[in-house]
C-alpha cells in the first residue's frame, strides 16, 4: 500500500535530483524523488534498493509514495512541478544522520565495504565517491550508532559511466576482501535476487515502465547477469 504525502516540508541541496523532504500520513518522513527525477532514476531507485537488501546493504526503508494534485497545485514553492503529483519514490528519512565524511571510513566494516563495492559494480553505479579533497559518498552516517546506511541509486544501471569505476569508487580499496568464499557467497545472494527481478519490475506503477522509459527489463537483466555470463571478467579487478 502506497504512503500518501501530507506536507512538503523542505528540499536537499545534495545529490543530482535534490529530493524533497516529504511527511507522509503514516506521520514518518521520506526524501521524495518525483517527476523531475526522471521514470528512469525512479526505476533504478527501486530495483537497485531491492538488490542492495538481497546483499545485506544496510538501506533506509523505501516505498512508494503518492503526491496528492491537490498538494502540488496549491503549494507556494517555485520548484515544486519538480515533484509533481503521482507515484514516487520515498526513502525514510534517518535521524541524526549526515553524510559520511573521509575521517570515518575506516570505522565501517571491511567486509561491508566489500559489498558496497561489488553492489555498485553489479549494478553499474559509479556514483560513489570520495577522498581527503571531498565527493559524492552518497553514504549516510549516523555517529551515536557507527552505522552507515547507503543511499541514492538513481545513476545504476548505467554502463557507459562506469569508465572511471576503480580509480575513483570510495571502496575501491576493498576488492581485497573478494575472496573465493566471498565470491561464492555473493553469487548465490545474486542469483537468488535475480530470481526476483521479474517480481521487482512487476511491482513498480505502470507510468514509470510503460513505453520507452530509458530502461528496460532485459536492459537491467543484461547488466545484473554479466556476473555469471562474463564470470572471469566481472571478478577480475584492473
Amino acid at each position: 500500500m502506497s504512503t500518501r504525502i501530507v506536507e512538503v516540508i523542505s528540499r536537499s541541496l545534495q545529490g543530482v535530483t535534490r529530493p524533497f523532504l516529504c511527511r507522509g500520513d503514516d506521520v514518518r518522513q521520506y526524501f521524495v524523488k518525483g517527476n523531475g527525477a526522471g521514470r528512469k532514476a525512479l526505476i533504478s531507485e527501486w530495483i537497485a534498493g531491492n538488490l542492495g537488501l538481497r546483499l545485506g546493504l544496510p538501506i533506509p526503508s523505501f516505498r512508494f509514495v503518492t503526491i496528492p494534485k491537490e498538494l502540488i497545485e496549491f503549494s507556494a514553492r517555485q520548484d515544486i512541478h519538480e515533484l509533481g503529483a503521482g507515484a514516487a519514490f520515498g526513502s525514510e528519512r534517518i535521524e541524526n544522520a549526515d553524510e559520511l565524511t573521509y575521517l570515518f571510513i575506516g570505522q565501517i566494516d571491511r567486509n561491508l565495504r566489500a559489498r558496497v563495492l561489488l553492489f555498485d559494480w553489479w549494478t553499474a553505479n559509479a556514483d560513489r565517491t570520495l577522498t581527503e579533497q571531498g565527493g559524492n559518498p552518497n553514504l549516510l552516517w549516523v555517529h551515536r550508532d557507527h552505522r552507515p546506511f547507503v543511499i541514492d541509486h538513481n545513476l545504476a544501471f548505467d554502463e557507459q559511466g562506469m569508465d572511471g569505476f576503480w580509480d575513483t569508487h570510495i571502496f575501491r580499496e576493498n576488492a581485497l576482501e573478494w575472496n573465493a568464499s566471498f565470491r561464492a557467497e555473493m553469487e548465490d545472494l545474486m542469483r537468488s535476487a535475480l530470481k526476483d527481478l521479474p517480481d521487482f519490475w512487476r511491482q513498480m506503477p505502470e507510468l514509470w515502465t510503460e513505453g520507452d522509459a530509458g530502461l528496460s527489463l532485459s536492459d537491467v537483466e543484461k547488466i545484473l547477469w554479466r556476473f555469471d555470463r562474463e564470470k572471469a571478467r566481472f571478478w577480475r579487478v584492473p
